[in-house]
């Protein structure tokens, strides 16, 4: 089944949600959607009478938008797109992230050895306020015709698994050990730049646990899972909301083990294995096969956790 056969089929004992009839109209209310969480949300939190308030505001804030972000991943999905198409779209929405977020600029502008033309360039695009809400939508429509993309490697929906658990391990060596670890370190700005903050910041007095920043590859993961999903009769729609639900609560891993910096997909891939278990079903010489690459990749990651801890 593809996207295009899930927002139309309808249901003998449901009607068709709207958002999967009309999945481009459904994108555009999230992120209208989100942009007035964020001015609302803003707007109470300033004028709470006390901090319980504040921080009562904050959390549900976080809470919607990090929904919205969601349901505008998955009705990006959802969108009848080709291969060319979605590379378009890829490059367009890098553009126009730039120049939502032109802080970017200043970062390849360094890459490139020339940090003063970045900062002319940044500070000339810098010309609306809330322009970083501009950018985490860019940020996030971005990530999911990046993942749209990179789905249609999965051929069977099965697949899950393998893939679930190589790209956790990966996210857990490169955020403690790696070149994610490495930027954040020497360069922190760099990831702030490619995620997508809260809308509404929380007391400096308070360490609320909420999900303060989902980067690009915690989107860009989950909207290879949606959209395979889609193309191959699972079940997306509990998908997304068991990786909503995870989200809300992985901060609290930072109350448990204190860290700068928690991976995100190790708990995106366990949302989605659980959603979709159903699916993932392989013959003895599968189970096999998979036993052993799991023996490879764990040996592997011990090797390089070695060599990274050198």
């Amino acid at each position: 089944m593809t996207p295009e056969r899930e927002t139309t089929q309808l249901d003998d004992a449901r009607p068709v949600p709207w958002s999967r009839r009309r999945p481009k109209l459904a994108a555009a209310a999230y992120i209208l959607s989100y942009l007035l969480i964020a001015v609302i949300g803003g707007s109470l939190a300033a004028v709470a009478p006390s901090l319980a308030v504040k921080v009562a505001v904050v959390v549900v804030s976080a809470a919607a938008a990090l929904a919205l972000s969601l349901l505008l991943l998955l009705s990006i999905c959802r969108f009848p797109t080709r291969p060319g198409a979605e590379v378009a779209w890829i490059f367009a929405m890098m553009i126009i992230f730039c120049l939502a977020r032109p802080v970017a600029l200043t970062i390849v502008a360094r890459l490139l050895g020339h940090p003063a033309a970045g900062k002319t360039l940044a500070d000339l695009f810098t010309i609306l306020p809330g322009q970083e809400l501009l950018g985490n939508a860019a940020l996030i429509i971005w990530a999911a015709f990046l993942g749209k993309l990179v789905s249609r490697v999965v051929r069977e929906g099965k697949l899950f698994l393998p893939v679930a658990l190589v790209a956790s391990i990966a996210d857990i060596v490169t955020v403690f050990w790696g070149p994610v670890k490495t930027v954040t370190e020497v360069a922190p700005e760099v990831a702030q730049t490619f995620s997508a903050s809260a809308p509404v910041a929380a007391p400096p007095e308070v360490a609320t646990p909420i999900l303060a920043a989902v980067g690009i590859g915690d989107f860009l993961f989950l909207a290879v899972f949606l959209a395979a999903a889609l193309r191959h009769s699972m079940p997306a729609v509990k998908t997304m909301w068991a990786a909503f639900a995870i989200m809300l609560l992985a901060p609290l891993t930072f109350l448990l083990f204190p860290a700068e910096y928690v991976p995100g997909l190790p708990f995106i891939a366990a949302a989605v294995l659980w959603a979709n278990w159903r699916h993932l079903k392989f013959t003895r010489e599968e189970k096999r096969a998979l036993a052993f690459a799991g023996a490879l990749v764990a040996a592997a990651t011990v090797g390089i956790w070695t060599l990274l801890r050198k």
